[in-house]
């Protein structure tokens, strides 16, 4: 009788919960005795994952001084999953994002326990910090990242690393059309729909919503044809939006991020979207937007300093142009962000152009199905399997696709 494996996961952000669901759905799906355990967010739990400690609601961090105000909790939870690997030895760590904690402490851990390690949705190590590429070969024996250009800049660095197709591809589909979605959620037809996402984190809701609120005053004063929706991530009570809300005078519909993602999107005209995967969906579902960022002042220079991209946003990078205008730091402000979208509403032909670039980015990531690939991967290469060595020739044929060497020689 064959043993079931034992899997740890970790992730520490609102994005990487949902992220890991899929797989662990998928992963469950293939092998429902496999006992998956670890730390993560509630989506994760739902999934099938024993959830040892809920990372989502209070560790979904970002920044250098967040960070350091965090620093103490961080350390109580290193500590807990160190007794905990030591005692019960999982199979592998599977690794979700959230590399400050996941490179730092986490790699050094499981190498100096001997336990295979796997990264999904790998750090963007193009923008900032290339030299964990050295961290990666030296602790990780898989690699799973979500961006074609990073496949074959691993692959060149000898790095076991496939790319399966970007996990957004399978949580965007549509169930209604553009009028049963007017229709169901009483918008009107003779308006254009902006969308906000203000983020998942609560610092974002904080620094970013009364901006976009601000905008919103700011952009009905030039023009009476909008209205205006906002997607709440779970992690956001609806309490603190209702507070933001009620300080400023213009209606807005709040939908939770799952009707979002399967009604609203689709049918925006424009969106407003704080910088992140966010942007990404926005870009394959094709809206036209723009990116809006703001983080605390010292982290602002430390990151000016250090990052090596000349864009943040993923739409940008991935097409190594400025598609999206990005309003970062002390451009992110209500003016500008209403002058910004009157442009685009009012201009045509800069509203069209910035569709057609959208849809380009879009032919580069592949067909959906990269939760399930990914999955039988990981089976694979902890069976050592074929059903993952054909999911990975699956990716591989992918990633070799002429708009993903594009992406790479751009990126």
């Amino acid at each position: 009788m064959t043993v079931p494996f034992k899997i740890f996961f970790v992730v520490g952000e609102h994005s990487g919960d949902m992220r890991a669901e899929k797989l662990i759905r998928e992963i469950k799906g293939l092998r429902p005795d496999w006992e998956l355990t670890g730390l993560g967010g509630p989506l994760m739990e739902a999934a099938g994952m024993e959830l040892l400690r809920n990372m989502v609601d209070d560790l979904a961090i970002i920044g250098f001084v967040e960070v350091f105000l965090k620093a103490p909790t961080l350390a109580r939870v290193y500590r807990m999953v160190k007794r905990y690997l030591h005692e019960e030895r999982p199979d592998a760590i599977v690794l979700v994002d959230y590399p400050g904690f996941n490179i730092m402490l986490m790699a050094p851990l499981a190498q100096k326990l001997g336990i295979p390690m796997i990264y999904y949705i790998v750090p963007q190590f193009w923008a900032w910090k290339r030299g964990r590429i050295k961290k990666f070969k030296k602790y990780f024996d898989k690699m799973y990242p979500v961006f074609p250009f990073e496949a074959k800049q691993l692959a060149q660095e000898g790095i076991d690393a496939d790319y399966l197709g970007h996990p957004l591809l399978d949580e965007m589909k549509q169930t209604m059309s553009r009028e049963e979605v007017f229709q169901a959620f009483k918008f009107d037809p003779d308006k254009k729909l902006i969308g906000m996402l203000p983020g998942s984190r609560r610092r974002e809701v904080r620094v970013l919503l009364p901006i976009m609120l601000e905008a919103a005053q700011r952009l009905r004063e030039m023009r009476d044809d909008v209205q205006f929706v906002l997607s709440r991530a779970n992690t956001v009570s609806l309490d603190v939006i209702d507070n933001y809300l009620d300080e400023y005078d213009v209606p807005i519909t709040v939908v939770s991020q799952e009707e979002y993602r399967s009604q609203i999107g689709p049918a925006l005209d424009f969106a407003w979207v704080k910088s992140g995967t966010s942007t990404l969906e926005c870009a394959l579902l094709g809206v036209p937007f723009l990116i809006i960022y703001k983080v605390h002042y010292i982290t602002g220079l430390i990151g000016r300093a250090i990052i090596n991209t000349p864009f943040i946003g993923l739409p940008n990078v991935v097409a190594g142009d400025l598609i999206v205008p990005e309003l970062l730091q002390e451009q992110a402000t209500g003016q500008n962000l209403a002058e910004q979208s009157q442009r685009y509403l009012r201009d045509t032909r800069a509203y069209e152009n910035m569709q057609y670039q959208l849809k380009k980015i879009r032919n580069i990531f592949g067909p959906p199905g990269s939760s399930r690939r990914t999955a039988e991967s990981i089976v694979g290469f902890l069976e050592g399997s074929e059903e993952g060595k054909e999911a990975d020739a699956a990716g591989e044929a992918v990633t070799n696709e002429k708009p993903a060497e594009k992406a790479s020689a751009e990126g």
